[in-house]
């Protein structure tokens, strides 16, 4: 597995982009959610590092491990590098028993790699995903905010291939 170069220090130009974001969803502890969800969607590396927790910290005045804690409770927030894509398999009940095994193995072989890893090209990931509560169409992958269902093994290679060629986007 590869790794993903980290310690690269915020340009001048994504440290306004932080402070912008910060600014634009307001700077107090309500609105911390959101901004975090932009922030990390908004760098290229899709994780919220060190110095923009640093900076976050001290725009909504929340302590750094305050802050940390709740970069750590939510699944949708993360503290490490993070593929462009992310796909996620709801393996609840529900599309459990809808054969989402089933469809573990299929996106593993269309990507190349296995349940919590990423390619070598850091274009996707794959994970687990809480119920997204879309049962009737189970089992589901959900990339981004687009869910997908009543997937078989020609439907999962189209949604992956359309990213790949789309991957500058």
């Amino acid at each position: 597995m590869s790794y993903k170069l980290v310690s690269q220090p915020l340009t001048e130009e994504q440290i306004k982009m932080v402070n912008d974001i910060i600014v634009k969803n307001g700077s107090t502890k309500k609105d911390i959610l959101n901004t975090l969800i932009e922030l990390q969607d908004s760098l290229e590396a899709k994780y919220i590092g060190e110095e923009v927790a640093t900076i976050v910290s001290e725009k909504i005045g929340i302590p750094l491990v305050e802050l940390y804690d709740i970069l750590t409770f939510y699944d949708m927030l993360s503290t490490k590098p993070r593929a462009k894509y992310k796909i996620e398999v709801c393996t609840c009940a529900s599309c459990y028993l809808n054969g989402s095994d089933s469809l573990v193995d299929i996106v593993e072989r269309n990507l190349g790699i296995k349940l919590g890893e990423h390619t070598d090209d850091w274009l996707f990931e794959f994970e687990k995903c809480s119920c997204v509560g879309a049962c009737e169409i189970g089992p589901i992958i959900k990339i981004g905010n687009d869910i997908y269902g009543n997937l078989n093994e020609r439907l999962v290679a189209s949604i992956i291939g359309e990213l790949r060629d789309n991957k500058d986007l």
